[in-house]
């Protein structure tokens, strides 16, 4: 018999990659070898299963930044390994991934919101006023507008009208996304 710990990882898997509307419980019960019936006895509804789903990728992606934020590096540096990861997992996502999260499965998508302002105005911004007190920032920059200019909600931009993912590569993007910008407020353009 399958785990539901296995359930959670295989629709998470296929929600990303097809997005969640996509991917039918019918269909994850035949990738599963399962009946949907047993589905249904781990999960009260296909909302219930793309929570828990979006709950496994957050405690992923957190697992994957924990050693960059406990690391030796410079701040900076630390924000620039934190969105090369944001970076590996967006370009995973189905364009559709969150605007479908966004229009039929609120509860979750509330999950994912508040995960992604987590990581942007909690470590994200510690590690900027760090740079910002160690004189690697200019002190008159306004953290949090940078904050929500450029750093928080990426998806909506790469994702918006073509998916850049299919035009630039990862580090293309990263470079103009996040290290261009961050140059921009910093006192010494080493990065």
């Amino acid at each position: 018999m399958k785990t539901k710990e296995y359930l959670i990882q295989v629709a998470k898997e296929n929600f990303v990659t097809f997005g969640s509307k996509h991917i039918t419980m019918d269909e994850l019960a035949l990738l599963l070898g399962i009946s949907k019936k047993t589905i249904y006895t781990h999960f009260s509804s296909k909302e219930a299963l793309v929570v828990e789903s979006i709950k496994k990728l957050v405690s992923e992606f957190n697992a994957d930044i924990a050693p960059i934020l406990s690391s030796d590096k410079e701040a900076l540096d630390k924000i620039i390994a934190i969105y090369e990861v944001v970076f590996d997992y967006i370009s995973k996502f189905k364009p559709s991934f969150v605007f479908g999260l966004k229009k039929y499965y609120p509860e979750a998508y509330s999950v994912y919101k508040k995960s992604t302002e987590k990581i942007v105005f909690t470590e994200v911004l510690v590690l900027l006023e760090e740079a910002k007190n160690k004189g690697r920032i200019h002190k008159n920059a306004n953290l949090i507008l940078f904050s929500k200019l450029y750093l928080y909600g990426l998806e909506n931009r790469l994702f918006n009208a073509d998916s850049l993912f299919e035009t630039y590569s990862k580090e293309e993007l990263l470079e103009y996304m996040i290290i261009n910008n961050l140059n921009s407020i910093t006192t010494v353009k080493d990065h």
